[in-house]
């Protein structure tokens, strides 16, 4: 398909996923997570079905949307009382982003940060060695990863506490 096409079919995806997620009020409590697409990444398709497999998984996605500036991510976490930074990543970023600045928001975030989409098979060292922790691009295995590593969901309520 051309170029035309593809974005045809990328905005009436990303406006139904949209209101899919916006239209969802089950969960009104459960462990937030900031989910953004990283700068340059203009495809937010990945980061949609992600945050709407982690909403299902019982986590509440704070999304922020594609070409996020990684500067400003760890005080929006902070501000939203987030346990995790997600970032999308579908295409290779821009030389020495994931490096630098990747590293820079790990090394100030008060949270784990993680990186997942299809790029991260060719970035998947990259990301590590910036200290951030990769998802793959498999969501499902992406979010019992990301479960492995900052818990559950929603806080369990201990019936013998009552």
């Amino acid at each position: 398909i051309g170029v035309a096409e593809e974005h045809f079919f990328a905005m009436y995806l990303r406006n139904k996923l949209g209101a899919l997620f916006h239209h969802r009020t089950r969960l009104e409590r459960g462990r937030k997570l900031l989910v953004a697409c990283l700068p340059g990444e203009l495809h937010e398709v990945g980061m949609l079905l992600f945050a709407l497999a982690a909403h299902d998984f019982g986590y509440k996605p704070i999304m922020l949307g594609a070409n996020m500036p990684l500067s400003g991510l760890s005080l929006a976490a902070h501000r939203a009382s987030c346990c995790a930074i997600v970032l999308s990543a579908r295409c290779d970023p821009a030389p020495g982003l994931v490096e630098k600045e990747l590293a820079d928001l790990v090394n100030t975030a008060a949270v784990p940060v993680f990186v997942g989409g299809n790029a991260t098979v060719s970035l998947n060292d990259t990301v590590i060695r910036a200290g951030a922790i990769s998802l793959g691009k498999d969501i499902d295995a992406g979010l019992r990863r990301l479960a492995d590593r900052i818990g559950p969901p929603a806080a369990v309520a201990d019936p013998k506490s009552s």
